[in-house]
């Protein structure tokens, strides 16, 4: 019984040493392609992102800060229904609007802020 465990002490011993002088494996990562590297559009050009028909009601006009204060409906996929504090893309839409005013514009993902094209509803 001795010589077994000496024997398998030994065989256990060399195994250990064999394993241990052993160069690591060397293996090279995987190569992993780049995804295609999406189409960014220049922040000044919201046409080449989603567009969205925005409908709403004017509820305050700030000519001086150029800001609309809109009711507006929900528009799927961009934001849900809400009230809030808007810029405008063009400077005369300020003159033209007035509380109570019906509104369609244009909006597109990303830029939560300005409303594009803005038309009063007859």
């Amino acid at each position: 019984m001795t010589r077994i465990r000496i024997v398998l002490s030994i065989a256990f011993a060399l195994g250990l040493t064999s394993a241990c002088s052993q160069e690591p494996v060397k293996t090279e990562p995987a190569k992993v392609e780049p995804a295609p590297a999406a189409q960014a559009a220049p922040a000044a050009a919201p046409a080449a992102k989603k567009e969205h028909v925005f409908r709403g009601k004017i509820e305050g006009v700030d000519p001086k800060a150029k800001t609309l204060m809109v009711n507006g409906e929900n528009v799927e996929g961009w934001m849900s229904a809400m009230t809030m504090q808007y810029s405008a893309d063009k400077p005369d839409v300020y003159d033209k609007v007035k509380v109570g005013d019906q509104i369609t514009a244009k909006v597109y993902d990303g830029d939560f802020a300005t409303l594009h094209d803005v038309q009063v509803v007859k």
